[in-house]
């Protein structure tokens, strides 16, 4: 029996695959140490990417605001020195945000980690003397207080333990610090390595862009290359979006929470602010993170304003959520808020909080790209893109 082409190129691709898979799983301890030492040596190149593409975004901000038309109608600054001023200028911001968070905010967070300690054993005594007042109060109902007295734990005893782990284990992770600090210093040469190859990467994308699609159509088929293209395009645009968006949300938000902590005299402003710009970077999970880590501070500081302080922390996501976030937002991740849920707990679950951050845009790719692949099969079937199933009779 003739086979035709296409026969004759899946049963090689797949004699292909059944070797590779079986070389794979024979000399899994080889092919594993090979790997790893890969990654270890590309490791720089790969940080330098991730880098570039950070520093892209503000670099972006600027390449945009030079652009802009004098009155004479000409650019502000011309093209072929728009891209190294948006470099120089986004390096210089992200450097002065560096240098910002060293000097005023390390310095509250050491405060506030030094008086976290004292102003514990300060509430533990007030603490005690609420839940003894509770258990007189529950006297009066008897099946009430059985119930739930056993569920109080005796917080001068839980004070004293969480002292000991800290005295226990303060020493475990000084000499971690120390280590990791001797190490950053030790790896210089791969940060020097990946600022280099991100700033190379920066200034030449339009050339790198060009020469990866030459390799792609000179090899590859043509429609092979295509819907690389259109993948890469997707990617780096939804990528692109979703950093922007989520990094303008968490500025907006920072800033007002650090206004409103300041006009209502909650305690710990600038700490709460800083943890509840970082956490914004997180969907639906950061603003819980936020909230709670929030309410502790200003419970242990001054338990009467933790009422207060949640409350304003809500009002102040709802503002944000429904007048400021549609406002900001120009563009979309295209994505169902069950699936940003969903995306999120898997990629955090799988990968700590680099999976919650990057879940969301790989998803929303993968939505897109699967929801292009069934409107294309739909039509190509003759069927409804809505709704295909035929009416009942």
């Amino acid at each position: 029996m003739q086979l035709s082409k296409d026969t004759k190129r899946f049963l090689l691709l797949l004699s292909a695959f059944t070797v590779a898979l079986f070389l794979c799983v024979t000399h899994f301890p080889a092919i594993s140490s090979w790997v790893s030492t890969a990654l270890a040596t590309f490791s720089p190149f790969i940080v330098g990417g991730c880098m570039a593409f950070i520093i892209s975004v503000p670099m972006h901000l600027f390449d945009k605001l030079l652009s802009r038309k004098n009155k004479k109608g000409q650019p502000l600054v011309q093209p072929g020195r728009r891209k190294p001023l948006s470099l120089v200028l986004a390096l210089l911001l992200i450097f002065l945000l560096v240098l910002l968070f060293i000097i005023i905010v390390m310095p509250q967070l050491v405060d506030t980690v030094a008086s976290l300690a004292n102003s514990v054993m300060r509430f533990v005594p007030t603490a005690q003397d609420w839940i003894s007042r509770l258990l007189v109060w529950l006297e009066e109902y008897p099946q009430i207080h059985d119930a739930v007295a056993p569920m109080i734990p005796d917080l001068n005893q839980l004070a004293s333990s969480l002292i000991a782990f800290v005295q226990k284990y303060a020493g475990i992770l000084a000499s971690s610090l120390v280590t990791n600090v001797s190490s950053l210093f030790d790896s210089m040469t791969d940060v020097i390595i990946s600022f280099v190859f991100a700033i190379y990467i920066l200034l030449q994308t339009e050339s790198l862009s060009r020469q990866c699609k030459k390799l792609l159509y000179a090899f590859l088929p043509k429609g092979f290359c295509d819907g690389v293209i259109d993948v890469a395009r997707l990617a780096h645009r939804t990528f692109f979006s979703y950093v922007t968006i989520q990094c303008t949300e968490a500025g907006i938000l920072g800033a007002l929470c650090f206004a409103g902590m300041l006009i209502f005299r909650f305690p710990h402003a600038l700490v709460i602010s800083v943890i509840m710009l970082f956490c914004a970077l997180i969907p639906i999970y950061g603003a819980i993170f936020s909230c709670v880590i929030g309410a502790f501070l200003v419970l242990i500081e001054n338990p009467m304003q933790a009422i207060g302080f949640v409350a304003f922390i809500l009002i102040l996501q709802q503002l944000e959520t429904n007048l400021i976030y549609p406002r900001v937002v120009a563009t979309s991740i295209n994505l169902p808020s069950m699936w940003v849920l969903l995306a999120v707990t898997v990629g955090g679950g799988l990968f700590g909080v680099v999976g919650m951050i990057t879940a969301v845009p790989i998803t929303s790719i993968t939505y897109t790209m699967l929801g292009n692949a069934t409107r294309r099969r739909l039509v190509a079937r003759h069927l409804a893109t809505d709704d295909p199933s035929p009416p009942k009779a």
